[in-house]
Parts: structure tokens; C-alpha cells; sequence
């Protein structure tokens, strides 16, 4: 058997705990366990560890600057983006930014002012037009033919002025720096709505000429109808005088002329159907007709019989008497067959006119008193 080593007797390998114990001064290896459970917890670090944990706090501490940097530079990022979204928000030719567009609303100021009083003068003689169309009626209706001639020939010569002043406007607003090409950039909303308002308004004038033409022409119609009746009660009535005096071959010879009238008046009221109301007008025609036709007939049996009273002339005196029943007692049917040829031309024409006439006291009355935005006092130096 092996000789025991140093140590306690009998054992064969030496143990950790074998052995003489170490005297109290002897030092403890390094890396020995006791090194570890004997030190106290608030010693200082080892060099070397010290020396390992400086790089990665250095490490961690730029990690956490690079970061707050990254975080600076996007919130600065986004107020930037803000203020370029805020700056494309507010373009120049909007009124959010009247600073922008200020000198060219002064510049153009002026012609738009200038403008908007020539529209008003233009509102004042179509308001003139009106009153002769609305005259005109009342003297038709009247049948005063002198003043109703007079209101009409004031009148186209009231459009003539009108629609000279209408192309003189357009060609002046025309020349406004508002008709030129990128306008829309140099000019506000407010400047370049003004325009168009008064360019459009000027478009309520382009019928004016049409509506008063029909406004004659139905005057025209009306005073030919009232000739051509009046002419026919004067060649009636002088041929039912002619026949009272015995001379039937004379009387039935007016009643040709009669009989040629209601023709005439038959074939204009035939053109005026396409446009007027002609119920009132053909019943006046018809009813005169049928009392010719009742006349001529009794003329005609009168004189067959030698002037005997057969059972022919009695007929014809009976269907005489009652045509003369059906005609009207006055003229107020004349006057009511006026108001329907009116309405065919005078109406339409004194309504189309009216409209036109509010169309552009209104658009005058807006754009006058319409300043263009003004810049804001932080704009300014």
C-alpha cells in the first residue's frame, strides 16, 4: 500500500480539507473561493473588470444620444412639412394670403369699379325699356295706335343705345389685366368673381332686341287688326244701308268688299294662332261673317221676290234677326281681342325685358360695393 501522504492517517488521496490548516498570516491564492465569500460586498471592482465595463457604457450612452438625435430631426421634420403644406393650403390667387395678391387687386380695383357703374347705367335704360314696353301695352289695349307707334319707336331706338353700351362694357372689361392668362395666380377669389360677374351679366342683354322685334310685331298685327275690323263694320253697315233704300244689286255689292275683308282678317289671324290665343278673335270674325252671310241671303230673297213677303224672305228676315242678335253690342270685345294678341308678343316681350332689367340691378347692386380682401397686418412690414 501507498504511504500516506501529509495528512490524516489512513487516507489514500489527499482531500481539500486534509492537511495541516493554514497559519493565520498565510496569504489566500487568488481565485480561491474564500477570496470570493470573504470579500466584503462594497469593495472596489478589479481593474480588469473596471477596464471592461467602461467601453460598453460608452456604448450604450452614444446609443441613447444617436436615438434623442433621430427623434429631434423627425419632430422637426414634421413642423417643417406642416408649414410647407400650410404654405401650398395658401396660394397666392387665394384670399388666405391677400398679401400675395394685393398690388394686382389695386391695380385692377379701379377698372372693376369703373365697370360695375357702367353695368348700373346699363340696368337704368333697360328699367326705360320696360316702361315703353309696358306703355306700349296699355296703349294697345287702349287703342291709342298714336302713343302706341310712339312707344315703339322710342323703344328700338332704346336697344340700339343699349347694345352699344353693352359691346363698349365688354370690350373695356376686355382689356382688365383679369382677361389675361394666369390671372388665377396674381389676382384673389374675390377680384377674379367680380369679373366674372360682371361679364355675365352682360349676357341678360342678348335677347333684348329679340323680345322687342316681337313686341313690334305684334303691336303691328294688333293695329292691322284693328283696321281691318273697323273696315269691315263701316262696309256692312253701308251696305245694309244701301239695301234699306231698295238698291239690293248695290248693297250686295258692299257686302263683296265685306265678304274680302274678314278674308284678310281670317289670314292674319291664321298666322297669329302659332303664337297668340285667337279663340276670342275667331268668334268675333265668325259671328261678323255669319251676319253678312245672313244679310246677303235676305238681299238676295228680296229681290227674287219682287219685294213680296214669300215664305223665302221671311226665312231670311228671321236668320237676319238673330245673326244681328249674335253680334256684340260695343267694342269691349275688340279691346279684349287687343289683350290676346298682346299676350302673343307685348306680354312675353315686356316679361323677358323685366327679367333682363332685375338680372342686372342685381349683379350691379353685388359687385359695387365688393372690395377685394385685404392683406393682413402681419403681412406687412
Amino acid at each position: 500500500m501507498a504511504a500516506a501522504g501529509p495528512g490524516r492517517e489512513g487516507c489514500a488521496t489527499p482531500r481539500c480539507y486534509d492537511g495541516d490548516p493554514p497559519a493565520a498570516d498565510a496569504p489566500i491564492p487568488r481565485g480561491s473561493p474564500l477570496t470570493r465569500l470573504d470579500r466584503p460586498v462594497h469593495a472596489h471592482p478589479e481593474p480588469e473588470v473596471e477596464a471592461a465595463r467602461g467601453p460598453r457604457l460608452v456604448e450604450a450612452g452614444r446609443s441613447v444620444v444617436l436615438r434623442i438625435a433621430w427623434i429631434v430631426c423627425a419632430v422637426l421634420l414634421s413642423l417643417g412639412s406642416a408649414g410647407i403644406i400650410a404654405g401650398i393650403d395658401h396660394q397666392p390667387g387665394s384670399d388666405a394670403r391677400a398679401e400675395l395678391t394685393w398690388a394686382a387687386d389695386e391695380a385692377i380695383e379701379p377698372g372693376l369699379i369703373a365697370a360695375a357703374g357702367d353695368l348700373d347705367r346699363l340696368s337704368t335704360e333697360v328699367d326705360k325699356l320696360a316702361t315703353l314696353g309696358t306703355e306700349a301695352l296699355t296703349s294697345l289695349v287702349g287703342r291709342d295706335l298714336v302713343a302706341l307707334d310712339t312707344s315703339i319707336q322710342n323703344g328700338q331706338d332704346l336697344i340700339t343705345r343699349i347694345e352699344a353700351d353693352t359691346d363698349a362694357l365688354r370690350t373695356r372689361l376686355a382689356e382688365l389685366p383679369a382677361a389675361d392668362a394666369g390671372a388665377e395666380g396674381r389676382l384673389s377669389g374675390e377680384a377674379r368673381r367680380r369679373y366674372a360677374g360682371l361679364v355675365g351679366a352682360l349676357d341678360a342683354t342678348a335677347g333684348l332686341r329679340d323680345s322687342w322685334t316681337k313686341l313690334t310685331t305684334g303691336s303691328v298685327a294688333a293695329i292691322k287688326l284693328t283696321k281691318l275690323l273697323a273696315l269691315h263694320d263701316q262696309q256692312t253697315a253701308d251696305a245694309a244701308r244701301t239695301g234699306t233704300k231698295g238698291d239690293y244689286a248695290g248693297a250686295l255689292a258692299k257686302l263683296a268688299l265685306s265678304d274680302a275683308t274678314i278674308a284678310q282678317t281670317k289670314k292674319l289671324r291664321d298666322d297669329l294662332s302659332a303664337t297668340v290665343d285667337v279663340t276670342i278673335l275667331t268668334m268675333w270674325i265668325d259671328r261678323n261673317a255669319a251676319y253678312d252671310k245672313a244679310l246677303r241671303s235676305l238681299y238676295v230673297a228680296v229681290r227674287s221676290s219682287r219685294g213680296k213677303a214669300t215664305p223665302a224672305v221671311k226665312r231670311a228676315i228671321a236668320a237676319q234677326q238673330a245673326a244681328l242678335a249674335q253680334l256684340p253690342p260695343d267694342t269691349r270685345g275688340l279691346v279684349l281681342i287687343m289683350a290676346d294678341v298682346a299676350q302673343g308678343g307685348l306680354n312675353q316681350a315686356v316679361i323677358t325685358i323685366e327679367v333682363a332689367r332685375k338680372r342686372l340691378s342685381d349683379a350691379s347692386a353685388a359687385l359695387s360695393a365688393s372690395p377685394s380682401p385685404q392683406p393682413s397686418a402681419a403681412a406687412n412690414p
